[in-house]
């Protein structure tokens, strides 16, 4: 699981990183990529893209995009270029909640002063189909960065987090940069929109840590029949088939 902190970290030893190794002088795109093309190494599970409406005269994809993605750099940068193509490969039920977690970024900026727009990171979390047509669970954080030469630089740093974490639905992540990463807020759209009654939150705060129908019925004082039946009725009335479906929605 990334943590806050570890984000923290593997940002700013990033960015120090790649402010360090873009000079004032000499061709800026040429820097720029060079840099990026260094700067995946320090943390070869993270692909390093370019954003292509900032950069739309320059595109740059890491070559480790195929252990994330299973594209290879040449074959993503032909076909997911725009951000249609690649819209494409979002799961179709992340779709709408991506744009929500996007309007919810623009408040921030739309609040802050021009001058620390590039302190905020934003981190989307989604499902993304690989190459062999599955879905993976992907943590893609947007960064913008003023190198030493005065240029700004749009990317994302995306991971595939398959191993570390269960996907509960499309959510964003606010933080800004300082001294070290301060956390502003979080949205999720799916659980903004499906309120749960106290004894529902109750009964996915158990689920969340794992316990079974037995050791809820135990927490909550009631009989595992009844949690059963709590949990049946929550299946009808936000039209999951699971339980892994459940907390996609629910938080």
């Amino acid at each position: 699981m990334v943590t806050g902190t570890s984000l923290a970290n593997q940002t700013i030893r990033i960015l120090n990183y790649i402010d360090h190794l873009s000079p004032e002088a000499g061709d800026p795109d040429h820097d720029v990529i060079t840099a990026l093309y260094h700067m995946h190494n320090l943390s070869p599970t993270y692909a390093v893209i370019t954003c292509p409406v900032r950069h739309g005269h320059f595109f740059y994809i890491s070559e480790n995009c195929s252990a994330i993605f299973g594209y290879s750099a040449e074959y993503m940068a032909l076909n997911f270029r725009s951000l249609s193509q690649y819209f494409s490969q979002v799961h179709p039920e992340d779709i709408v909640d991506f744009q929500d977690c996007i309007n919810y970024f623009k408040s921030f900026i739309q609040d802050g002063p021009p001058e620390e727009h590039h302190k905020l990171r934003a981190v989307f979390h989604y499902r993304f189909r690989n190459g062999e047509g599955e879905y993976i669970y992907l943590q893609d954080e947007k960064v913008t960065l003023i190198t030493t030469g005065g240029k700004n630089i749009h990317y994302s740093l995306i991971r595939n987090t398959d191993d570390a974490a269960l996907f509960t639905g499309m959510k964003i992540e606010i933080y800004r940069q300082g001294p070290g990463m301060q956390k502003l807020g979080e949205y999720k759209p799916a659980a903004s929109r499906n309120k749960l009654s106290a004894r529902e939150a109750d009964l996915v705060r158990l689920i969340k840590k794992g316990l079974t129908t037995k050791e809820i019925a135990w927490q909550l004082s009631i009989s595992h029949h009844t949690v059963r039946n709590i949990k049946s009725r929550m299946f009808e009335k936000y039209n999951v088939n699971n339980t892994i479906e459940l907390l996609n929605i629910t938080g």
